[in-house]
């Protein structure tokens, strides 16, 4: 690879460091979350408002721009090539959330390096990330043998539905990078089932509600119970990780958790385990109400699903984990929407006969929200190989592997794709509260000195790539 060439197009990103924050800023500020079932199709107007304003300044920038029904946007550098290589972000995001410190969700704040805000991380990086990608082959005259695609989907965060439409209708690129992951790279991810358990009987009068959470890959930090004035239940036996409040028509439990992604649980506290274990060692509980609750509290007594006789632990991919994380009440039925991410080796079929006979048996309906497979590339094979060479002569990192994710990326859903990064990690980090930050978290944020160089990566795995397909 030309050396020059490398030092052009990293000048030119060094160069672009103001606008590119004030870029992702710009398009973090737009409250995307994709809303399945809204009146303005196919995910609501936020998705439409972002997806607009990112194919405005493709077009600006003098790329070819195409709306692809909403569902899908592309920016393509087009270079007169038959074939393209894409960069595949997506531009929704988990709602907004609860606990924010430094700022609004949707009010992005850049300081001390680093930018907070609701998508900054997940994954409007991505996308301008991409476009910057583009913008620095363009100006920096580098001769490309593929064109270079960006595409930029409304629905990753619920069910990827912009993916099924995409590949229904249009031809996906040559090879495709999703920059959603941690660098060097997935070679494969995980399969998903989310399914919901919903409690035959009813909880008595002493319960007027339950909820948590706001997305079913959000372990959430909250739960609520809400009681009745004169239940017998003995609730002033709450321990400290309990907020209770007395109010006019009813006593307000409030579990505390620490909130994380539900690929990876085990980082943070589900407030859900957290309301649902302190109920139990009450005194008063009705006997109705206890077996519903235990049912719910077997379920996110670990993070695997053994409970469920879901767990399962292979060479190809490790350990299978599911959260319950959505919590809600209907006229007394609880239910319970769980994230599962499976080992690659194991299958849909086995999890759903389990965790339909183990429902039976406590008087609990199970309802199948979706599923996908597992995939594995061929991790040893020439493409792969070279992206982690790239990583390794640009890091010097000669551990960390390319292994299967279980984060569920666009890279599952779309042929010849690798999820990979747009952040270079680094210690740098703000000082945050205990489960802040993260990508589904309160106070999400995005370091930019790791950013620039973390699209400085992305772009030499892409020229790499260019060079040998």
């Amino acid at each position: 690879m030309d050396k020059a060439i490398i030092g052009k197009v990293n000048s030119y990103i060094d160069a672009h460091r103001e606008d590119i924050v004030r870029d992702l800023a710009a398009a973090a500020s737009i409250e995307s979350v994709s809303l399945e079932g809204d009146e303005v199709k196919p995910f609501g107007p936020g998705c439409r408002k972002v997806l607009d304003h990112m194919l405005a300044k493709g077009e600006a920038e003098g790329f070819q721009t195409t709306n692809h029904e909403y569902y899908v946007g592309s920016v393509k550098y087009d270079v007169g090539k038959e074939e393209n290589i894409g960069i595949l972000a997506h531009l929704d995001v988990v709602p907004a959330g609860n606990d924010w410190t430094v700022t609004e969700p949707f009010t992005p704040l850049y300081k001390d390096g680093f930018l907070f805000g609701r998508g900054t991380g997940d994954n409007k990086s991505g996308a301008i990330g991409g476009l910057y990608i583009m913008k620095a082959f363009r100006d920096a005259g580098v001769e490309l043998r593929h064109n270079i695609e960006l595409l930029l989907g409304t629905s990753e965060e619920t069910g990827m539905a912009d993916m099924k439409y995409y590949r229904e209708h249009y031809e996906a690129p040559k090879f495709t990078f999703v920059p959603d992951a941690g660098f060097p790279g997935a070679g494969g991810e995980f399969g998903r089932v989310r399914y919901t358990l919903t409690s035959n009987g009813t909880l008595s009068d002493d319960f007027i509600s339950m909820e948590a959470g706001s997305a079913f890959n959000i372990v959430p930090n909250k739960a609520f119970a809400f009681l009745k004035k004169d239940t017998a239940i003995d609730w002033k036996a709450l321990g400290d990780d309990f907020t209770v409040t007395e109010k006019e028509d009813c006593v307000e439990v409030c579990a505390n958790g620490v909130t994380t992604h539900a690929a990876g649980p085990e980082r943070g506290v589900n407030a859900i385990y957290v309301l649902t274990n302190g109920l139990l060692k009450l005194e008063g509980l009705k006997p109705e109400d206890r077996k519903i609750i235990e049912f719910m509290n077997n379920i996110n007594a670990d993070y695997y699903g053994s409970f469920l006789g879901i767990d399962f632990t292979d060479e190809v991919s490790g350990t299978t984990v599911s959260s319950g994380t959505v919590l809600r009440y209907d006229n007394g039925h609880v239910s319970l929407l769980n994230d599962c991410r499976r080992a690659v080796t194991d299958s849909n079929d086995r999890l759903i006969e389990n965790i339909t006979k183990k429902a039976a048996e406590w008087d609990f309906t199970v309802s199948i929200q979706e599923t996908s497979n597992g995939y594995a590339l061929d991790i040893n094979g020439p493409v792969i190989q070279a992206i982690r060479k790239v990583y390794v002569d640009e890091t010097g990192d000669t551990e960390s592997e390319i292994g299967i994710g279980k984060g569920g990326t666009y890279a599952g859903a779309l042929p010849r794709a690798f999820a990979t990064g747009i952040v270079k990690r680094s210690e740098n980090r703000p000082d945050l509260p205990q489960g802040h930050g993260g990508a589904h978290s309160p106070d999400e944020f995005l370091c930019i000195d790791d950013f620039i160089e973390g699209i400085k990566l992305l772009m030499k795995m892409i020229l790499t790539v260019d060079e040998i397909l």
